[in-house]
């Protein structure tokens, strides 16, 4: 019991909770230190296979970086994989090997963490590109280049989900669904235009 106990402490200090966290009730506990316990809950067993859902969205800035770092240790450490799901590409790129892109539960382009971000080929992918921030107050906020409304995710169209907002879309996008092609080194998209 005692070694069991030492080693919620460890964790609990390498995601940043207190000692009393153990002692207290989940309603007398923030929303970011719920978020931390979940975290060090999940790999306390040290599995070999962690799905993380935002886990690090309800995190102050310092708190989140503590935590990734945490991951990225497991990850070493461990070997243990993630599938890291997020909105936010920043954090995407800094935790994963390979990246998958969604759009309305399809997967539009995967590949390469680095080649998906700096060379993005599904026109979804390209308009999340530019819609990252870049701080710098010189830089002009660029729209991106998709229009129309999101679809129905109970009414999906019958080719391509992306169709009705891509700006490059072609007669065959609304009646046939893209498949999956190798563009290069393990880049794969689902888009007509390849």
């Amino acid at each position: 019991v005692h070694q069991a106990f030492e080693k919620v402490m460890k964790l609990f200090e390498q995601v940043g909770l207190p000692p009393e966290t153990f002692r207290k009730y989940p309603d007398e506990l923030s929303g970011g230190q719920r978020q931390r316990v979940v975290v060090a809950r999940a790999l306390l067993l040290r599995p070999k296979f962690i799905v993380a859902d935002e886990p690090v969205s309800m995190l102050d800035a310092s708190t989140r970086g503590q935590i990734l770092e945490f991951i990225l240790q497991e990850k070493e450490r461990n070997g243990t994989a993630f599938l890291f799901i997020t909105h936010d590409i920043s954090i995407a790129s800094y935790v994963s090997d390979r990246i998958g892109v969604m759009y309305l539960g399809k997967i539009v382009e995967i590949g390469l963490t680095d080649r998906v971000i700096n060379k993005p080929l599904h026109p979804y992918t390209q308009a999340l590109m530019q819609a990252v921030p870049i701080p710098d107050p010189d830089v002009g906020i660029k729209e991106p280049n998709i229009k129309g409304e999101i679809p129905s995710p109970i009414d999906l169209p019958k080719g391509c989900v992306f169709y009705n907002r891509c700006p490059f879309a072609m007669p065959v996008c609304k009646d046939k669904e893209p498949e999956f092609k190798e563009v290069e080194g393990g880049h794969k998209v689902a888009c007509h235009l390849y």
